[in-house]
């Protein structure tokens, strides 16, 4: 439980309090479970993936570091997954999103940083934010100030 240092006492569980945490990440990020004490192997991927990320939300991180958030999840977890995403980044949540799926990262993306042959290949803010920019800096065809130039 990630919440243990802060919600537990002198390393114990408080068992209402864990319940307490469980059924909010259940409703807040709409987990579909039968029952609050099922194990996440039973669940759905997507289900498995939001209970990941409710995991990390109890804390209330200032930081919030995503590889791959949606990777392998249906359409109805991605939109779920992207709707806590918006509600943390609005309460002050820096949000690090690794991922290699080009719509995901326009459209969710205040900045990016593209990365070609282990190294920044440059970086992109607002408008210039486009599947075509991000992959122009990804294989290497031009710098990020030649693509500022051209606009």
């Amino acid at each position: 439980m990630a919440t243990l240092e802060r919600d537990g006492r002198y390393g114990l569980l408080n068992r209402r309090k864990a319940q307490s945490i469980s059924s909010d990440a259940i409703g807040l990020l709409n987990i579909r479970v039968p029952h609050a004490q099922v194990r996440a192997g039973g669940l759905s991927g997507g289900n498995q993936q939001k209970l990941l990320i409710s995991r990390w939300v109890a804390i209330g991180p200032r930081i919030l570091i995503l590889d791959e958030p949606t990777r392998g999840v249906d359409v109805g977890a991605k939109s779920e997954i992207y709707r806590i995403m918006s509600q943390m980044a609005q309460q002050g949540v820096a949000i690090l999103m690794i991922s290699s799926e080009l719509p995901e990262v326009v459209g969710m993306s205040d900045r990016v940083y593209v990365m070609h042959e282990g190294s920044i290949a440059g970086e992109l803010s607002g408008s210039d934010i486009t599947q075509e920019n991000i992959m122009t800096l990804a294989t290497g065809v031009e710098t990020a100030v030649e693509i500022a130039d051209h606009e």
